[in-house]
């Protein structure tokens, strides 16, 4: 997955976004040439069928966002308005309009949260990011939270081993500290995959 791209040169945008009533995420993609916000929510099987006020508010978002930064002027990779999704919702004096919302898909058939576990929706989201990331969709079928919390904990530990044997450092201003000289060097071959 590419990180730090601008947004018009990249087809999806992923965006974890807090519910904050609800104290809970879900992960949205935006899909740029399909004027299409999907919405990946671990908990939509539990819950009403009223969208989340802050799904509701973010589909106006993306149109003022794109147009506010002259998103729409950037042709080399796509020519927009001959996009099917665009057609007859660009302006044609200015070439664009930011009042016409994203359409919004809520993806269904995936992993759930067991209703006992509230508090699963980051191994949720990170999974079906990395799952989309890689090309792949995302089935319901076959997934363990336990078991990807495992996974996602020995990535985060052997990328702390990985930054104290080569002795980087954070630049978040934190006071520096000493290389912990009690981390042994881990073989990576040794950490495993669970699918």
């Amino acid at each position: 997955m590419s990180v730090g791209l601008p947004w018009y040169m990249v087809d999806e945008v992923y965006v974890p976004i807090n519910c904050g009533k609800e104290f809970h995420w879900v992960l949205i993609v935006i899909v740029l040439k399909k004027r299409l916000i999907r919405v990946y929510d671990s908990l939509s099987s539990k819950r009403k069928k009223e969208p989340p006020i802050e799904i509701q508010k973010l589909v106006v978002m993306p149109p003022t966002y794109l147009s506010d930064n002259c998103f729409y002027e950037k042709t080399e990779r796509t020519d927009w308005p001959t996009l099917e999704a665009y057609k007859g919702r660009l302006a044609q004096q200015t070439d664009f309009v930011n009042e016409i919302p994203f359409d919004v898909n809520y993806v269904q058939n995936i992993p759930q949260q067991a209703s006992d576990s509230l508090e699963d929706y980051g191994v949720f989201i990170c999974a079906y990011a990395k799952i989309l990331s890689e090309g792949k969709q995302v089935h319901s079928c076959g997934f363990d939270a336990a078991s990807q919390r495992a996974c996602y904990a020995l990535l985060l530990w052997h990328y702390r081993v990985e930054k104290a044997n080569e002795g980087y450092t954070s630049d978040n201003g934190d006071l520096p500290r000493s290389r912990n000289s009690v981390l042994k060097e881990i073989d990576a071959s040794a950490i495993i995959t669970l699918e």
